[in-house]
């Protein structure tokens, strides 16, 4: 009795459960299938959601980004984004609310952009907030954030790394 690809695979897949999950069916010579999940595509495009998200946030300080900077500034901050140090915390938020991402430690690498002479080194803190966060501006929690650098030494140097390329030099 001859039987077709098909006719193999009716019922193969029955009672299975594949989350986020890609099959292939390859027939030829005999049957392959392979499983691919599709969790990780899904968190990539999550990911590059949430980035943008970041890029459209530290944009709103635009109006404070020293002149010399200006074109460059969503530059540097896609390669301060690229850096494994920098997206391993950046996209996770914890605690805070209304946020796809970790404000603070956005905010905190702002800070380092102000000592480093990117955003004018006169720019108090609550300007920053008020651009940043215009609803709340200088009653967000963000402000206080304004004030430090990351404490992460690791983010740090991933920073100071890209600043650097940019001839921008953070004491």
């Amino acid at each position: 009795m001859e039987t077709n690809n098909f006719d193999l695979l009716k019922g193969l897949f029955e009672g299975g459960h594949f989350p986020n999950a890609q099959i292939n069916i390859l027939p030829g010579d005999g049957i392959h299938v392979s499983y691919e999940s599709s969790e990780k595509k899904v968190k990539e495009m999550k990911t590059e959601g949430v980035r943008q998200s970041v890029i459209d946030y530290v944009e709103r300080l635009m109006p404070v980004v020293v002149s010399d900077y200006r074109e460059d500034y969503p530059i540097i901050w896609q390669e301060i984004l690229d850096q494994d140090a920098v997206s391993k915390v950046v996209y996770e938020r914890g605690s805070q609310k209304g946020t796809l991402f970790n404000r603070n430690l956005v905010a905190q690498i702002s800070h380092m952009m102000v000592i480093g002479g990117i955003i004018h080194k006169d720019t108090p803190d609550v300007r920053m907030a008020e651009l940043l966060e215009p609803e709340k501006g200088r009653n967000h929690s963000v402000r206080g954030a304004l004030a430090l650098s990351p404490d992460d030494k690791q983010v740090k140097r991933a920073v100071f790394e890209v600043l650097e390329r940019h001839g921008v030099k953070v004491l």
